[in-house]
């Protein structure tokens, strides 16, 4: 379904280009355009929508140098992995923003967007979902360095705070080190993980209530969702998300 889903959502942004009426349907919190209502894909879903959405943590409990003593090495680990993939590919510097930003927005920052499959053996992942099918990077960067880690303190530290370093290293590196942020650690990874909650994400053709909407459900406010979304002002975007905006740009 989520596969279908994608393809649907390609397809229609392509469809609702710069000829797509302002009566447009914005369907998926805001990342599918349709031209015009579509039942089937527009309608709401009950599984979903009457979900009581969880404000992600506030980070209560974390704390810096969390591994100092239990696995000394684990942040380096982290940053000599990031830096390694950032000199060949500064593209994976923003892949790894975004992936934070897509793990902590669902179910908070607890790894989830990682699993292909959970302990329920269910398969249709976040990772599967529209907004990250064939879209998040960096996943290759948090693998080798939880190999490496776990080959130093197995069994200590959680996906959840590699995410969390990876995105504060990728910062770091990106901005010729003048970013350099305390990311606190102490996370515990979860368990479960589900396509249809990706819709939580606010999307590309989402206007400012939904937006505004989107955050605040998580807490956040209006000050803290546009220095949130200046993370996306790096790395590339897939072209179907903008491309309906092209007959407002000066074509020179």
């Amino acid at each position: 379904m989520a596969t279908k889903l994608a393809a649907l959502i390609a397809l229609a942004a392509f469809l609702a280009g710069p000829a797509a009426s302002e009566a447009a349907s914005i369907c998926f919190n805001g990342w599918l355009k349709l031209p015009t209502y579509n039942p089937v894909l527009c309608r709401p879903r009950p599984d979903v929508q009457t979900r009581q959405r969880r404000p992600a943590p506030s980070g209560s409990g974390l704390t810096s140098g969390y591994y100092n003593t239990r696995c000394p090495s684990a942040e380096k680990i982290v940053t000599d992995a990031v830096k390694k993939a950032v000199d060949a590919n500064p593209g994976i510097g923003a892949g790894l923003i975004r992936l934070f930003f897509h793990d902590c927005f669902v179910r908070g920052c607890d790894g989830s967007v990682l699993l292909n499959t959970t302990n329920s053996k269910n398969s249709d992942t976040e990772r599967e979902g529209p907004p990250n099918q064939n879209s998040l990077r960096g996943f290759e960067v948090v693998d080798e360095a939880k190999a490496a880690i776990e080959a130093a303190c197995p069994d200590t530290v959680s996906c959840a705070d590699i995410v969390a370093y990876a995105a504060r290293d990728a910062s770091y590196f990106l901005s010729d080190r003048k970013i350099n942020i305390q990311m606190p650690g102490g996370r515990y990874d979860g368990r479960e993980s589900f396509s249809n909650e990706t819709d939580q994400l606010p999307g590309p053709f989402s206007n400012l209530p939904a937006l505004q909407g989107s955050f605040a459900a998580k807490g956040l406010t209006s000050d803290e969702m546009v220095t949130l979304s200046g993370a996306h002002t790096i790395g590339r975007a897939r072209c179907l998300f903008f491309s309906s905006r092209f007959s407002e740009m000066d074509s020179a």
